[in-house]
């Protein structure tokens, strides 16, 4: 990864597997495939699993790089850029809420540190967000992890923002079809008989889909990001959504 823009594509060899992953329930739906093949790897990790896969570029739904205070301008650069899907954007913790055992002291520590709260919604995922925070500044994970939303990558796909939300019946099936246009029309059901028996809905899939989506463009270097201008936590974390 380029330490000057946070680039994952400028890296000294080319990428040879690439994966999508979404979180689903307290662990993480991984789907892998070799670029210019059609045949897809379907997984369902826990974190440290997860670090522990030897792929080469991974786009995952999770925040990478955490502002001290305020809001990430990735969040909002997000949120106007799907719009009107917006509200799927949860803005993400401040570093220092980040050690929260409870929603209340969450909210404590962000009140204390800039006059707002952690939400309902990015509590519920702040063990994951600290977990892989943890590889990232440990491992080598943070030179082959790149952060994506779902919903932005969904957008820059359709060219436009998705006119239904991804539980909405019409919403899910727009998704379906722009999966089965790129990825063939078998691969989201070969995903699904994969990981059979895992607490896995259909939108973590579709989301999978959309992360594997990115993580190709950011591989032949045709992927935007949000926002453009290279931005970094205190920790060297680069703060870029990518699509």
């Amino acid at each position: 990864m380029c330490k000057k823009c946070g680039n994952p594509g400028r890296v000294h060899r080319a990428p040879t597997t690439i994966a999508g992953v979404d979180g689903c329930g307290a662990k993480w739906l991984a789907i892998a495939q070799e670029p210019g093949r059609r045949h897809l790897v379907a997984k369902v990790l826990a974190t440290e699993e997860l670090a522990a896969e030897s792929w080469d570029l991974i786009a995952i739904d999770i925040p990478i790089g955490l502002s001290e205070r305020g809001p990430r301008e990735a969040d909002l650069a997000a949120r106007k850029f799907i719009r009107p899907r917006g509200s799927s954007v949860f803005p993400a913790p401040i570093r220092p809420a980040l050690s929260a055992a409870t929603w209340r002291e969450g909210c404590d520590i962000t009140y204390a540190v800039d006059g707002r709260r952690i939400s309902q919604q990015t509590f519920a995922i702040l063990s994951k967000i600290r977990e892989i925070d943890r590889y990232l500044v440990s491992t080598s994970l943070r030179d082959r992890l790149v952060e994506v939303h779902p919903e932005v990558s969904f957008a820059a796909w359709n060219e436009g923002p998705m006119p239904f939300p991804k539980r909405h019946p019409e919403g899910h099936q727009s998704r379906r079809e722009l999966i089965a246009r790129h990825f063939g029309p078998d691969a989201f059901d070969s995903v699904r008989s994969q990981v059979r028996g895992e607490k896995v809905a259909a939108d973590d899939i579709a989301d999978a889909f959309a992360a594997l989506w990115s993580a190709h463009r950011i591989m032949i270097g045709a992927a935007g990001r949000l926002p453009v201008p290279p931005q970094f936590d205190s920790l060297g974390l680069p703060m870029h959504i990518w699509y």
